[in-house]
């Protein structure tokens, strides 16, 4: 799976770079290079996970609903825009999070030959389980390639959508995860090259296997926040 995302990511960032390179050739004006950074509240959605062991004709199954706490999120973004003079743009970023662990709904069940014979439920702590000695707080790193549409309607404000594909980088995690995300914003022109404005995504991370054993369902997660940017 790790090959696969990491080919995928690829394809899609050396066909993005081929849909504008004919712009490219005609030369500088069809492009504007851009930059920006991002500061946004990242909220991740809950996280279902599971993890079992085996042993004799036992089986015990534990699953688990893992709530976050929402964290402040960084990002920075390159790219170029106005490509073959429409609203197309097309951006490299990067963002950077905390996940950190708030607590754990547990339920579990333990069979013998298929058979259940015992069930258990509980919640514990993110203190808890540092007392044990196991944290799931995790430091994310998420890399993407966007692909947005801006609606210039000669005005200072600027609307636009995107959507997004890369690759997230999970502390614990065992490899990169494919990652989609959906973008909405608006843009205001402090001046002639200077902008702020604000977005919304909405990320979907593949569900990864992690160093402790537990597999986790696919992971989804949502963030409101504030860029800054100058186009060149």
């Amino acid at each position: 799976m790790k090959n696969v995302n990491r080919k995928l990511f690829a394809a899609v960032l050396g066909g993005s770079l081929f849909a504008f390179a004919p712009a490219m050739a005609d030369g500088l004006p069809a492009v504007s290079p851009y930059i920006e950074g991002q500061i946004s509240r990242m909220h991740i959605n809950d996280v279902d996970g599971t993890t079992s062991a085996a042993a004799g004709g036992f089986n015990a199954v534990v699953s688990g609903e893992a709530d976050y706490k929402s964290d402040i999120a960084l990002g920075a973004e390159i790219g170029v825009r106005k490509i073959a003079d429409t609203g197309f743009r097309v951006g490299a970023s990067f963002t950077s999070f905390d996940a950190e662990l708030e607590q754990v709904d547990l339920s579990g069940a333990l069979s013998f030959n298929g058979v259940v014979i015992g069930t258990a439920s509980g919640t514990v702590t993110a203190d808890q389980l540092e007392a044990a000695g196991v944290t799931l707080d995790n430091d994310v790193k998420a890399y993407s390639i966007n692909t947005y549409y801006d609606f210039d309607f000669g005005k200072k404000f600027i609307p636009y959508f995107g959507l997004g594909i890369g690759l997230a980088d999970i502390e614990n995690a065992d490899d990169k995860e494919l990652m989609i995300s959906g973008i909405l914003g608006i843009n205001y022109m402090l001046s002639e090259n200077l902008y702020a404005g604000a977005r919304a995504a909405y990320h979907r991370v593949n569900g990864p296997s992690d160093s402790f054993g537990i597999s986790y369902d696919d992971i989804s997660a949502y963030s409101v926040g504030a860029v800054m940017g100058f186009n060149f």
